[in-house]
């Protein structure tokens, strides 16, 4: 992503709109990068920038058999509510409604920063996520973190 990190709670308004972390928008600004691409995964959004979307998202699917029912279903489901949001120059984004209602975002949410990308999470949603992840780590002797 940008080598940015962060992990801060946002509210979004009605129509989708979430101002984004000042941290995130120098670093967009920095790099030049003025929109975002959304997918769906389970109950949150993982965004990328266009090119890290490119590079880590569609191209790794390229070298699939486009034939196999497996393989196209896979494309359908990590591309077929793929959205690129434009971040206006005040450092916000509003989120389509197709993306809000797939993934459950409202009101109180979460962004994190993660290796290649950014999530957003319902702000229960991930704190129940990160409670249940860390009783894994535990009962596995604490490995990892």
């Amino acid at each position: 992503m940008l080598e940015v990190r962060f992990n801060q709670q946002l509210s979004m308004d009605a129509r989708g709109r979430v101002t984004l972390p000042a941290r995130l928008k120098a670093a967009l600004d920095t790099h030049r990068v003025y929109s975002l691409v959304f997918i769906v995964h389970g109950e949150r959004l993982r965004g990328y920038t266009p090119q890290d979307f490119t590079e880590r998202v569609e191209k790794p699917l390229l070298g699939n058999d486009n034939f196999d029912p497996y393989e196209d279903e896979k494309q359908l489901l990590r591309l077929g509510a793929a959205s690129e949001v434009d971040v206006d120059r005040q450092g916000r984004l509003v989120l389509p409604a197709e993306l809000r209602e797939l993934s459950g975002l409202s009101g109180d949410i979460t962004m994190i920063s993660l290796l290649d990308r950014i999530e957003l999470w319902n702000t229960a949603d991930f704190q129940a996520a990160f409670a249940a992840a860390r009783t894994r780590r535990d009962s596995l002797g604490g490995a990892g973190g």
